[in-house]
């Protein structure tokens, strides 16, 4: 006989996790699958900006996608606070801003300026003398904008989420899935009355379980690159010409006041492109034009390589706001940023329809899945030539 559930969520990512504490504060019987690691293999790997939509108007025009980015901080903040729909009163802030400055030609001014003066009232030029030891080191040829958006510490914010999911998250591979309900996994045989998917590129691996013949996602590749030691710390985006950030920047603590900086933007888009030791020189090259004060020589380098699985967009952009398609009782949703998980969520409620909380099978006898983690720490680092 089917062990039986009110909801199963698939994917330990952050999505995943918001989704199962709201269901469970809703009073709903849930359990989170995870094919790898918690925290899953996106999620880990994500640099923890919760972004506002500024640094999606460098071309001047308020797009669909920074005016919904921007009603996601508060959002974000209100949890933080403990007031909010999730607990993360325990999650580690990296940053409580983001900046913005110039790092190309003097039409990058323009740029810069006009993503700050869009959607947020609250984005604040910055005085010379505060702003972020990196950018002080040299002189910059325009103004320095900070962003009221944080930046988190991914690996406490899978904890939080995971916190009050104890014993509900268990790692386990789907084999079988029909559109009723019924699922296996690791050769148990399950039921819902809702089976939701969030779980990147295993949504993928579902609907084709379905026979979804309809192209429904996206691959965006990525090689964020790594360099170690820096001796502070930097949290934003290097606006060229282009549609997208030169370079992003976040940066972790490894140690004896040093840091490791996580690189993407153009950077990551670009060097996705290249193999790993071409990718490399790219980074340092980029680096030194960006950042000339800072001494380049004896850092160690690496990359992280990954695609990002995203809803089906098709002219091949980032899609707006949170996708969810739903076949019976089967449900796949895709935040499309880290910043639109609170709106899936919604999302994903609103498909419970007449399902009302009555299922109380215990978790089945599966293992725990393990926190995963970060591209750095699992990195194989080496220097330049």
């Amino acid at each position: 006989m089917s062990e039986e559930y009110d909801v199963i969520v698939f994917g330990a990512g952050v999505a995943g996790l918001w989704i199962g504490n709201r269901l469970t504060q809703a009073g709903y019987n849930v359990i989170v699958i995870e094919k790898e690691t918690l925290g899953g293999s996106q999620t880990m790997a994500s640099q923890g900006m919760i972004h506002g939509g500024q640094k999606y108007l460098l071309q001047g025009i308020v797009t669909e996608h920074a005016a919904a980015a921007a009603r996601m901080p508060p959002r974000w903040q209100a949890s933080i606070e403990g007031r909010g729909e999730v607990d993360l009163t325990s999650v580690e802030v990296l940053s409580e801003t983001q900046v913005m400055w110039p790092a190309g030609s003097l039409l990058t001014r323009g740029a810069v300026r006009a993503a700050a003066a869009r959607v947020n009232a609250e984005c604040r030029r910055i005085e010379k003398n505060n702003y972020p030891e990196p950018l002080r080191l040299h002189k910059l040829q325009g103004a320095v904008y900070g962003l009221p958006e944080k930046v988190l510490d991914v690996r406490s914010l899978v904890l939080a989420l995971a916190r009050d999911l104890d014993g509900r998250i268990l790692r386990g591979e789907i084999t079988d899935l029909n559109r009723a309900g019924a699922v296996t996994i690791s050769g148990r045989s399950l039921r819902a009355r809702l089976i939701v998917f969030a779980a990147g590129a295993g949504n993928e691996q579902a609907l084709r379980m379905l026979g979804i013949g309809q192209r429904l996602t996206q691959r965006r590749p990525l090689r964020q690159v790594m360099v170690r030691p820096l001796p502070y710390a930097l949290f934003g985006h290097g606006i060229a010409t282009g549609a997208q950030p030169r370079v992003t920047v976040t940066s972790h603590a490894i140690g004896a006041g040093k840091y490791v900086w996580y690189l993407g933007g153009g950077v990551a888009e670009k060097g996705a492109k290249m193999e790993t030791a071409a990718a490399l020189r790219f980074a340092a090259s980029e680096l030194e034009r960006i950042f000339p004060a800072i001494s380049w020589d004896e850092k160690e380098w690496a990359t992280w390589y990954g695609e990002r699985a995203e809803p089906l967009d098709e002219k091949g952009r980032l899609p707006a706001a949170p996708v969810v398609h739903q076949w019976g009782c089967v449900l796949f949703g895709w935040p499309t940023k880290l910043t639109f998980v609170p709106a899936l969520s919604d999302a994903v409620l609103k498909r419970l329809g007449g399902i009302s909380p009555s299922l109380k099978s215990p978790p089945p006898r599966l293992p725990p899945a393990e926190l995963g983690v970060y591209p750095w720490e699992a990195a194989s680092w080496q220097t330049l030539p």
